[in-house]
């Protein structure tokens, strides 16, 4: 009897380390495009239905999830910035790359008074866009670099979440903007005029059809490692939120009303665009087009050093297709 009620108690303790093991510390930023996701995988609760307890931390900053995951205070990024992810995993910190969660659907807008006609007629002049560090900072440089031939030092970067940068240009304090497709959305009374996309000049500089990925699914190693059916559990989980995203956009639009304060009719031109802006992938072509990515950004000086394999892991995300 003593012998079976010590297995007990090993088998006990055993469960409970195995429960302890599948708490996940989870990061995103409250603005931009985190937020619809962030909302729904929240309200939905995608992640703790895969066995996960969760805690949510949300950050006013694009490039503070990314920080945090340095420090160790989260175990995942669910959309950190592209950039600031392959700078941490190029330094040689434990992290690394799981899914691409997020496309950089943005345009470049002027008011719509601008004399400004063309990208070409952007050197010398103010440009606001996402503070340094940030996917949609590296992308901007790239894009006029190579597209345009205006080097960084050309223009003067404003940096700013895209509500403050709307209102750069209605100021006219700055002359044109990268903003998110989403925003614009929501700003239908702000006169705006597009000079173009991210999509249409990245196949310029790529030769490929695919978007830039602008945030990343970013993971600490040390949690990876010690719970191996963890990170998987987590692809599901997003997977599953962005399925739900996909087909029932009038909830999407709720969570935003409910978590974010948004208005009704903003939350709903969010919600519609949630199929564009989304991603939940790391197939051989999401690999390679962030392989491609890292040297486009190298190319014009947002990152340095070498990008090694094992920085993008694929191995969570093959192994939850065989999860349901």
């Amino acid at each position: 009897m003593k012998r079976i009620g010590l297995i007990a108690a090993a088998l006990t303790l055993a469960l409970a380390t195995s429960a302890a093991a599948q708490k996940v510390r989870i990061g995103y930023w409250s603005s931009g495009v985190s937020l619809g996701f962030g909302s729904i995988l929240e309200n939905g609760k995608f992640m703790e239905k895969e066995g996960l307890e969760v805690e949510y931390s949300k950050f006013p900053d694009v490039n503070a999830p990314t920080k945090a995951m340095a420090a160790g205070a989260i175990d995942f990024a669910i959309g950190a910035s592209a950039g600031t992810s392959f700078s941490v995993i190029t330094d040689g910190l434990p992290l690394s790359i799981i899914l691409a969660t997020q496309v950089a659907d943005l345009d470049f807008v002027v008011m719509e008074d601008s004399p400004i006609k063309s990208l070409s007629e952007l050197k010398g002049k103010k440009i606001g866009m996402s503070p340094s560090g940030s996917a949609t900072a590296a992308i901007t440089a790239a894009i006029l670099d190579a597209n345009y031939g205006i080097k960084p030092s050309d223009f003067t970067t404003v940096p700013g979440n895209d509500p403050r940068l709307a209102q750069f240009l209605v100021q006219k304090d700055i002359d044109a903007a990268a903003l998110r497709t989403v925003t614009i959305a929501l700003l239908p009374d702000v006169k705006l005029r597009k000079l173009g996309t991210f999509r249409e000049e990245w196949k310029k500089i790529t030769k490929q059809d695919a978007p830039p990925v602008l945030g990343v699914g970013l993971i600490r190693n040390d949690w990876m490692s010690a719970n191996p059916d963890g990170a998987a559990k987590i692809v599901v989980a997003m997977r599953k939120a962005y399925e739900f995203g996909k087909t029932d956009k009038a909830a999407v639009a709720k969570a935003l009303i409910e978590s974010a304060n948004i208005k009704a009719d903003d939350a709903r031109a969010y919600a519609a665009l949630w199929d564009g802006i989304y991603t939940v992938s790391m197939e051989p072509a999401d690999v390679a087009s962030l392989k491609a990515e890292f040297e486009v950004f190298k190319s014009v000086g947002a990152v340095k050093g070498t990008l090694p394999d094992s920085g993008l892991v694929t191995a969570p995300y093959e192994k939850s297709k065989t999860m349901k």
